[in-house]
């Protein structure tokens, strides 16, 4: 008996061309039902607050960031806002009369410190909101619609903390 007849028919019962496309078929709604009924990890969002110091900003720059401001990840906004703007003279390092290093405050310059805020479910060891991970002592860029700045994550803090139990 061969395999595939003179029709085109397999074991002269099915046609190859018919079985192809029967087995598509049962492949695209077995893997649409696998992506639709499968239970979904429902990860509750963790509220996500982390302070940026934005160091040697012009003065005009600095009065740009409000309370309020949306920040922007490429050209769409993200879930993090924020919720806290300080504006204090910039820190810089001059020597003394004894050839010291000192520490003293730029007449011209600020430091803001920008304190964000938002939402993200925590599935893995990273946080990351608006494309940028979050964790201390990393570079983040403070963008929204009309400024961009770089600085630095210096306090991280979550609400429910990850180690607790959620419920």
């Amino acid at each position: 008996m061969q395999l595939i007849d003179e029709k085109g028919k397999l074991f002269g019962l099915v046609n190859v061309l018919d079985l192809f496309l029967i087995l598509l078929a049962l492949l695209i709604v077995g893997g649409l039902t696998y992506k639709l009924l499968l239970p979904r990890s429902s990860v509750a969002p963790t509220k996500v607050t982390f302070v940026v110091r934005v160091p040697a900003v012009p003065p005009e720059t600095a009065q740009m960031i409000h309370v309020g401001d949306r920040m922007v990840a490429g050209a769409e906004y993200t879930g993090v806002k924020v919720i806290d703007v300080k504006v204090e003279p910039a820190l810089t390092t001059e020597t003394n009369s004894q050839g010291q290093k000192v520490l003293a405050r730029d007449p011209y310059f600020k430091d803001v410190i920008v304190t964000l805020q938002g939402e993200t479910p925590l599935t893995s060891a990273a946080i990351r909101m608006g494309n940028q991970e979050i964790r201390a002592g990393r570079e983040y860029y403070v963008k929204s619609l009309t400024y961009e700045l770089r600085g630095t994550i210096i306090k991280v803090s979550l609400e429910p903390a990850p180690d607790k139990p959620r419920s």
